[in-house]
C-alpha cells in the first residue's frame, strides 16, 4: 500500500505556473486577500520608508579657456578637464573637505558612525552637460536642512579644491618659465663673451683672407640650421595633429542631415518619384475644383493611387536616405584612415629629414671648428648663436608675460547657485517600494492559496480519478459537457450524469438476474453529502419502475433522514439484534413511503442509550427478508474513513461505490480507501463524480401504503410454502458469501471490466 499512498501524499515541488492556474479554484479569495495583503504591505512600505528632499547646486565649468593671444591647450585637453569635473566632486579629497564646512559641522547628529565619505557619496549624483557646460550637484537626504547644508558644502570643497589646483598648476608653470628664462639670459650672455673673444682674436684686418669655400660652408650651416628649424617646427605640428585626430577617433562618426537631403534629392529614382506623386496631387485637385464627388469611381481610383504610390515613394526614400547615410559612413571613415595613415607618412619623413639636417650640421660645425682661426667663419658662426639664443630668450620672455597677462582672466569653474531649501518631497523612492511590495503581496498570496490548492488534493475534474483510481469512474463524459470551454463560468446547478451511468452499469445491466442487486453508497470522510447521490440514484431506479428500497445507515451524521424529516421516526437501529432474522411485519413497521411509487425508504432511526451503532447483522437480516421483494436496494452508508462500522457495512452489500463531489473531495483520501478496502477484501463497483446541490425531489408520503412492498408474491402460499422459500434465501446467501471469500483470497477485485465485479451478486 506505500507506494499507492506515497505517490499520493508525497509529491514533489510544485512549478509556479501550477500555482498560479491552482488560483482560478479560489478566485475571489484570492482578489480579496491578495488585495488586502498587498494593500497592506505597500501602505506598510510606504509609511516605513521616508521621503526624500533634492537639494541642487549648479556649478558652470567652460570647456575651452578664455585666452588673449594664443591658445596653451588642444581640444582633447579641454574635453579631459571638463568631464574630469565629474569625478573630482566624487572624490575622496572634495568629500572629506566637506565635512570641515561651518554648516555640517552643526549637523554632526545625522553623520552616522563609520566611513563617512562612502555614506555622502551615496546622497550624491553629479550630472555633466556638456552642451551648456553646467555641472549639477544634488544630495538628497530625508530631511530638507541636511541635504542643503551638505550640497552647499561640497559645492563650496569643490569650488575650493579646483581653485587650488588651477592656482598651483598656474605657479608651477609661471616658476618653470622664468627658470627658462633665467637660463636664457645666463646663455646668452656667455655667447655675448665667446663672441667678444672671438672678435678680438680674428681682427678687423683677417676679413681679406676669407675664402669662397669658407663661405660657402657657412652658409650651407645657416641655411641647414634654418631648415632644422623649420623641420622641428613642422614635426610639432604634425605631432599635434595626429594627437587631435587620434583623440577624436574614439568618437562615432555622424552624418549631416542636410548633406543626406541634398543628395536625396539630386537622386534621380526619389525626384522622379516625388515629380509623379505632384502630378497625382495635382489631379485630384482638378478633380475636386470641378466638383467631382469624393465617392465616384474614379476620384476613388486616383485617391489609392495616390495613397499608394505616396507610400511606395516614402519606402524608397527610407531606403535610399539609409544607403546614402552607410556611403556616407564609409566614405568618412575611410577618410579618416587615409588622412590618419597620411600624418604618420608626414611624421616618419619629418623625423628623417631631421636627422638628416643634425648629420650635415654636425659635419660642417666640425669643418669650421677645424678651419683657421684667422679666418672670419668662426665670428660669423659666433654671431649666428648668439642671435638664435636672443631670439630664444625673447620667445620666453613674450611667453612669460602672455602667462601672466593669462591668469589675470575670467576663471574657467564658477559658480552659479548654491542650493536652496527644497519644499517638495521626491515621493519616487516611495512608490517604487509600495509597487514592489504590492505585487510581491500579490505573488506571495497567489503562491500560499496555489500551493494550499495543489496540496489539498481537491477533485476538480474527473481526469484527478480517472489517473490515480483503480476501478471505474461514472460521470467523466457528462461532467466534461457541463463545463465551460476555458475552465470558467458557471456551472450546471444539478447534475446526474453520474449516477445515471452507475445505474445503468450496476443495476439495469442485471435485470435478468433471479435476485435484486443491494449497493451502499459511501464516502471517504463524513463531510461528503452522499445521500445526494443515494436519493438520486432510488429516483433514477424509481423511474425505470424498478421497485427501490432505500436504505439509512449513515452513522457519521444521518443527513439522509434529516433531508427527508425522518430524523425522529423508528428506523433500522430499531429493529431488534440477533441472529434471527426479524419478521417482516417488524421491518414493514419501520418502512416510510415516499412520494414515489416504486421508492420506499427505511430511516437510520433514533439513538437509543444502549445502541448509537447499526448492527452489521441487522442490515444483513433486513437485506436476506427484503431482497425478493424489491428489485434494488441502495444503502446510504457511513464513510470509510470516519466511521468505524463502515467497512462492515459493505461485507453485507454485493458491492459498494463511492460519491466523489467536485471542489469538495480529495483524491488521495479515495486512493487511500481503495487500497483499504482492497486489503480488507470489500467489493467496490467504482466511484460516482457528482457536481453541484440539486435536489432530486425525493419526499416522504405517510399516507401512502407500504403494504404493496412488505407482501411476499407467495402470501396466499402455506406455511410450509413459507418456510421453504425462507429456508432457500438462507442457503442463497450462505452461496453467494462463501462465494466472495473465495474470489477475494484466490485474487484482488479487477477493475477493468465491471461485469467481473457484479457477477458474483448475480444468484445461481
Amino acid at each position: 500500500m506505500a507506494p499507492a499512498i506515497g505517490a499520493s501524499f508525497h509529491r514533489g515541488i510544485p512549478e509556479f505556473s501550477d500555482l498560479m492556474l491552482a488560483c482560478r479554484h479560489h478566485a475571489a479569495l484570492t482578489f480579496v486577500v491578495g488585495s488586502v495583503f498587498a494593500a497592506t504591505l505597500a501602505m506598510a512600505a510606504w509609511a516605513w520608508i521616508r521621503p526624500n528632499y533634492h537639494a541642487e547646486a549648479l556649478v558652470r565649468v567652460r570647456e575651452k579657456q578664455n585666452v588673449v593671444f594664443a591658445p596653451q591647450t588642444s581640444r582633447a585637453e579641454d574635453i579631459a578637464f571638463f568631464r574630469s569635473q565629474a569625478a573630482l566632486v566624487r572624490s575622496h579629497q572634495v568629500l572629506s573637505a566637506a565635512f570641515d564646512d561651518d554648516e555640517v559641522q552643526q549637523l554632526t547628529d545625522v553623520i552616522p558612525d563609520g566611513n563617512r565619505v562612502e555614506w555622502l557619496d551615496g546622497l550624491l549624483r553629479v550630472e555633466t552637460q556638456s552642451g551648456s557646460e553646467v555641472i549639477s550637484i544634488t544630495v538628497h537626504h530625508e530631511t530638507p536642512l541636511v541635504a542643503q547644508a551638505f550640497c552647499n558644502a561640497i559645492t563650496r570643497a569643490y569650488l575650493d579644491e579646483i581653485t587650488h589646483r588651477i592656482s598651483s598648476d598656474r605657479k608651477l608653470r609661471e616658476a618653470q618659465l622664468e627658470q627658462a628664462v633665467v637660463a636664457a639670459d645666463m646663455q646668452l650672455d656667455k655667447l655675448w663673451e665667446d663672441l667678444n673673444s672671438v672678435a678680438r682674436s680674428v681682427g678687423s684686418d683677417s676679413a681679406e683672407s676669407l675664402t669662397i669655400r669658407d663661405e660657402l660652408q657657412f652658409q650651407s650651416y645657416r641655411d641647414y640650421a634654418q631648415q632644422l628649424q623649420a623641420a622641428q617646427l613642422r614635426g610639432s605640428q604634425l605631432q599635434s595633429q595626429l594627437d587631435e585626430l587620434q583623440a577624436s577617433h574614439g568618437e562615432q562618426p555622424t552624418v549631416s542631415d542636410d548633406v543626406v537631403e541634398k543628395l536625396l534629392r539630386q537622386n534621380r529614382e526619389v525626384s522622379t518619384g516625388r515629380k509623379q506623386l505632384m502630378g497625382l496631387e495635382l489631379q485630384c485637385q482638378q478633380m475636386e475644383k470641378i466638383a467631382a464627388s469624393a465617392d465616384s469611381p474614379q476620384m476613388r481610383r486616383l485617391t489609392d493611387q495616390r495613397d499608394r504610390f505616396a507610400e511606395e515613394l516614402e519606402q524608397l526614400i527610407q531606403r535610399t536616405r539609409a544607403d546614402i547615410s552607410e556611403t556616407l559612413l564609409i566614405q568618412a571613415q575611410s577618410e579618416h584612415q587615409q588622412l590618419f595613415a597620411k600624418l604618420k607618412q608626414q611624421i616618419e619623413l619629418n623625423r628623417s629629414e631631421k636627422e638628416f639636417l643634425r648629420e650635415r650640421l654636425t659635419e660642417l660645425n666640425s669643418v669650421v671648428a677645424r678651419a683657421a682661426p684667422k679666418t672670419a667663419v668662426p665670428l660669423d658662426m659666433s654671431r649666428h648663436a648668439v642671435d638664435r639664443q636672443s631670439r630664444l630668450a625673447d620667445g620666453l620672455w613674450k611667453t612669460l608675460q602672455e602667462f601672466r597677462i593669462e591668469g589675470q582672466s575670467q576663471p574657467r569653474v564658477a559658480l552659479q547657485s548654491l542650493a536652496t531649501l527644497p519644499t517638495q518631497a521626491n515621493h519616487s523612492r516611495q512608490l517604487r517600494a509600495a509597487a514592489a511590495s504590492g505585487a510581491g503581496g500579490w505573488m506571495l498570496i497567489m503562491f500560499a492559496v496555489g500551493y494550499l490548492e495543489w496540496r489539498d488534493c481537491r477533485v476538480r475534474s474527473p481526469r484527478d480519478l480517472v489517473s490515480r483510481s483503480r476501478f471505474p469512474v461514472f460521470g467523466t463524459n457528462s461532467y466534461a459537457a457541463t463545463q465551460s470551454k476555458f475552465g470558467f463560468g458557471l456551472r450546471q446547478k444539478q447534475m446526474s450524469g453520474g449516477v445515471r451511468e452507475a445505474v445503468a452499469r450496476v443495476f439495469l445491466r442485471n435485470q435478468d438476474a433471479a435476485d435484486s442487486v443491494t449497493l451502499m453508497v459511501t464516502s471517504c470522510v463524513a463531510n461528503e453529502p452522499r445521500q445526494l447521490v443515494s436519493q438520486e440514484m432510488a429516483v433514477l431506479l424509481g423511474s425505470f419502475h424498478r421497485r427501490v428500497l432505500l436504505i439509512d445507515c449513515d452513522t457519521d451524521r444521518g443527513q439522509l433522514s434529516h433531508a427527508l424529516g425522518a430524523s425522529r421516526s423508528r428506523g433500522i437501529r430499531q429493529l431488534p439484534v440477533g441472529n434471527q432474522a426479524p419478521a417482516v411485519e417488524t421491518i414493514a413497521e419501520v418502512l416510510v413511503a415516499t412520494n414515489q411509487t416504486e421508492v420506499d425508504f427505511m430511516p437510520i432511526g433514533t439513538i437509543d442509550d444502549d445502541q448509537t451503532w447499526i448492527d452489521p447483522r441487522t442490515l444483513r437480516h433486513v437485506i436476506g427478508v427484503l431482497r425478493p421483494r424489491y428489485d434494488a436496494i441502495v444503502v446510504n452508508g457511513p464513510s470509510l474513513m470516519g466511521s468505524a462500522e463502515g467497512a462492515l457495512l459493505a461485507e453485507e452489500v454485493d458491492s459498494s461505490v463511492f460519491a466523489v463531489f467536485v471542489d469538495d473531495s480529495r483524491w488521495n483520501q479515495l486512493v487511500l480507501c481503495e487500497e483499504s478496502a482492497r486489503q480488507s477484501g470489500i467489493t467496490l463497483s467504482g466511484s460516482i463524480v457528482y457536481s453541484g446541490t440539486g435536489k432530486s425531489g425525493l419526499r416522504l408520503d405517510p399516507d401512502r401504503s407500504t403494504t404493496a412492498a412488505t407482501s411476499s408474491p407467495a402470501s396466499d402460499d402455506t406455511e410450509n410454502e413459507t418456510a421453504l422459500r425462507l429456508e432457500i434465501d438462507a442457503l442463497q446467501d450462505e452461496l453467494r458469501r462463501v462465494r466472495t471469500d473465495g474470489e477475494s483470497q484466490a485474487a484482488p477485485p479487477n477493475s477493468d471490466s465491471m461485469a467481473t465485479q457484479i457477477e458474483d451478486v448475480t444468484p445461481s
